[in-house]
């Protein structure tokens, strides 16, 4: 059986080329998931920011940080078809195939 492993798939997926993946829901807040999940056609959902960095960047220390999906390792994807649907925010570690390829 073919294999790829995690970090290349991360790359492919960075790369902005539409993807097939497998993957496990999981919500630890709500206590559910467990189901898999596959999509087809999706690609990684960027929202680039302004240049030179947002206005909350330049406000006075003291507040506390925001988490993003960088910090939990998690990125978002969405169905550039079908804008209807929401996107979905994937687990890196949770991935188990990327275009019919077991992922190692």
């Amino acid at each position: 059986m073919e294999t790829i492993q995690r970090h290349k798939v991360l790359q492919l997926i960075d790369s902005g080329e539409p993807f097939d993946l497998d993957f496990v829901t999981a919500d630890r807040a709500r206590g559910t998931g467990g189901k898999i999940k596959r999509v087809k056609g999706w690609q990684k959902y960027s929202e680039a920011g302004p240049v030179g960095g947002r206005p909350s960047d330049f406000k006075a220390t003291g507040r506390k940080k925001t988490t993003t999906g960088s910090d939990h390792r998690t990125f978002n994807i969405y169905n550039p078809n079908d804008r209807k649907q929401h996107p979905v925010k994937v687990h890196y570690l949770l991935m188990a195939y990327f275009n019919n390829i077991k992922i190692v």
